[in-house]
C-alpha cells in the first residue's frame, strides 16, 4: 500500500479518536478494524500482547522522548528539535504500520495510542498549542502504552 493510501486509511480509521490528526500511516489491512471509540481497554484484565515490530517503534519512539525531556524542561529545546522529534516519531510510527501484525482487537487498541502521539506530534509542529505541550502529550501517550500493553523491558518515561 502506498504512503498515500495508508494514510488516508489512517485518517479515516482515527478519526472518531484524534480529529487533529493531519497525516501519518498505520494499516495493517484488517478489515473492520477501526479502533475503539477512544477508551483503552485491557486484555480481560490483562495488558495486551505486543510483537517485535511495535516493541522495537515504541522503544525508539520512548528513548527518543526520554532524551527530549530534559532540554524541553530547560527551555532549550528549538523549534527546529521539536519539528525532528515529531518527524521521527511519525516515522517510527510508518515503521510499526509497514512491520506490525498485532491480532484485530491488539491492532484497535494500539491505534488509540498511535493516534494520541499523531496528535502529540501535530502540537510539536506548532499545529494547536504551545510545542513543549507536545512531548507533554507523547509522555501520557507512552505511560498509556505501558499501562495496557505488555512490553518486556519497556522503560518507564519520568516526567
Amino acid at each position: 500500500m502506498s504512503r498515500t493510501a495508508a494514510t488516508g486509511f489512517l485518517l479515516a480509521a482515527l478519526a472518531v479518536t484524534a480529529p487533529a490528526i493531519a497525516a501519518s500511516s498505520h494499516d495493517h489491512a484488517h478489515e473492520g478494524a477501526a479502533p475503539a471509540a477512544g477508551a483503552l481497554t485491557l486484555d480481560h484484565g490483562r495488558k495486551w500482547q505486543t510483537d517485535a515490530p511495535l516493541r522495537q517503534g515504541m522503544a525508539a519512539i520512548g528513548g527518543e522522548v526520554r532524551a527530549a525531556l530534559g532540554p524541553v524542561h530547560d527551555r532549550r529545546y528549538t523549534v527546529g528539535d521539536y519539528d525532528a522529534l515529531a518527524a521521527s516519531i511519525s516515522r517510527h510510527i510508518d515503521g510499526i504500520a509497514l512491520q506490525c501484525k498485532l491480532p484485530e482487537a491488539a491492532d484497535a487498541q494500539i491505534h488509540i495510542v498511535l493516534a494520541d502521539l499523531m496528535t502529540a506530534t501535530d502540537v510539536m509542529k506548532g499545529r494547536g498549542g504551545e510545542r513543549s505541550q507536545g512531548v507533554v502529550a507523547a509522555v501520557k501517550a507512552l505511560d498509556r502504552y505501558q499501562a495496557h500493553f505488555d512490553h518486556p523491558g519497556w522503560n518507564p518515561v519520568r516526567h
